[in-house]
């Protein structure tokens, strides 16, 4: 592929990712009281970001993988490959979601900061990180998709667009889950 097409597929969707960031950061910094409210949460924060973009970003390079090998394309496109991709996607956001808030409330503790509870820290993993991870795997779906339609290398644009928008999903969710939980 020249450097031309993949700077012509790439460069817009970084340009947006960029803006996309700075709106993520903002939206970290109005949420400063819902973190007084709930303290340890702000261990939790990073460890779900990171596994958000990690599984997603992961999933969407499977499947772009899978469409370079032809075991996906635009008119077989919700086979037992892309089945199996997303099942092994969600299955993978619940178990981990739950042992990071597990961590996160150990951590939290561990450095000698007051917590809400592991109870809550968890439940809010567990919720933050499914209900991500699913909005997300119909993002990624999508993203493919469009892909596959414009004749675009789903390699070149899946990955800025998963984790810039996959940070403020997870954000949204997180405080979002938090405010719900606080409120308990």
């Amino acid at each position: 592929m020249k450097v031309q097409s993949v700077l012509r597929q790439s460069l817009p969707l970084l340009l947006l990712c960029g803006i996309g960031e700075v709106f993520a950061g903002a939206l970290f910094g109005k949420s400063t009281h819902t973190l007084h409210l709930l303290p340890g949460l702000i261990v939790l924060i990073p460890a779900l970001i990171g596994l958000r973009g990690n599984i997603n970003t992961t999933l969407g390079s499977r499947l772009g993988s899978a469409a370079h090998m032809g075991l996906i394309s635009s008119k077989d496109f919700w086979n037992d490959e892309m089945k199996e991709n997303i099942k092994a996607s969600l299955i993978l956001s619940v178990v981990m979601s739950f042992l990071a808030g597990l961590l996160a409330y150990g951590t939290t503790i561990a450095i000698g900061k007051s917590s809400v509870g592991m109870l809550k820290i968890v439940v809010i993993a567990v919720l933050a990180g499914t209900i991500a991870g699913v909005i997300l795997a119909f993002m990624t779906l999508s993203i493919i998709l469009y892909a596959f339609r414009r004749g675009l290398d789903p390699d070149n644009i899946t990955g800025p667009y998963l984790a810039t928008f996959g940070d403020m999903i997870t954000l949204i969710c997180i405080f979002s889950i938090a405010v719900v939980i606080g409120g308990m």
